[in-house]
């Protein structure tokens, strides 16, 4: 399915690689602009070489307390009036609640959490203009936690949260906020994690008894058409949902 987003601006953070590459094509094939951030400027100008519709690169690190506001400020000189904001930056970890220090705990918060509601903040006003919209990206441990997962979890479990609220005070002003929850996909963070030295074979068994649809793993792709789909005016009465693509994890 392919949506109409002709003459509309995008903003997708994480747009390097993983997800965030794979949204920011889907959206850019559709007709957006997108505005493209992320830390790596050279994966971004590659990326936009190969886009149409005379993307954007704005190089910001979420990971730096200030990188909001870098970002934010980049995104709107290039294009004033946004039309969809797809918060999509997201950082992982593995530290059980007995070894959890407060520097992984401000790491993951600051990029899951923190700056994902400053930068949606500062183009609120950009957002409220065009009546846009905005999709967040959680993820399915928000529901259901795991082994190692303290922080990762409770920063997705505040994703869904601000979505909810903040689809209530945008709401007002013509505004939607929802997001999507990955299941297991075979991209971005796994793929980070098996270079890391996790076992991919192990894994993906272990998985697979997880997944009631033919025990398969997701793909990027399949999360950026449900952004697409959210983001476009075939969702123009959904708000306030953080729907899962995790093709029906038992969690």
């Amino acid at each position: 399915m392919t949506y109409n987003f002709k003459g509309k601006t995008a903003v997708v953070t994480g747009a390097s690689r993983g997800l965030g590459e794979a949204i920011a094509r889907t959206l850019a094939a559709d007709g957006a602009r997108v505005i493209l951030v992320a830390r790596s400027g050279d994966a971004l100008r590659e990326l936009a070489a190969s886009m149409p519709n005379n993307p954007v690169v704005v190089e910001a690190d979420l990971s730096r307390a200030d990188g909001w506001k870098t970002a934010a400020a980049a995104v709107l000189a290039a294009e004033p009036k946004i039309d969809i904001l797809v918060n999509n930056a997201g950082v992982g970890g593995r530290q059980a609640l007995a070894k959890i220090t407060d520097d992984e705990l401000d790491r993951i918060m600051m990029v899951n959490v923190r700056n994902l509601i400053l930068l949606s903040h500062a183009l609120t006003e950009s957002l409220t203009a065009t009546r846009g919209n905005i999709v967040n990206i959680s993820s399915v441990a928000a529901f259901s936690g795991g082994t190692g997962q303290i922080a990762y979890s409770t920063s997705k479990g505040a994703v869904n949260a601000f979505t909810r609220n903040a689809s209530i005070d945008l709401g007002r002003v013509g505004v939607r906020v929802n997001a999507v929850a990955p299941g297991v996909i075979d991209d971005g963070m796994w793929t980070t994690a098996f270079k890391s030295g996790v076992d991919r074979e192990k894994t993906f068994e272990a998985m697979r008894r997880l997944l009631p649809l033919e025990g398969r793993w997701g793909a990027a792709q399949h999360i950026a058409d449900a952004v697409a789909w959210l983001a476009s005016d075939k969702a123009d009465y959904v708000t306030g949902q953080t729907i899962r693509v995790d093709g029906g994890m038992i969690v």
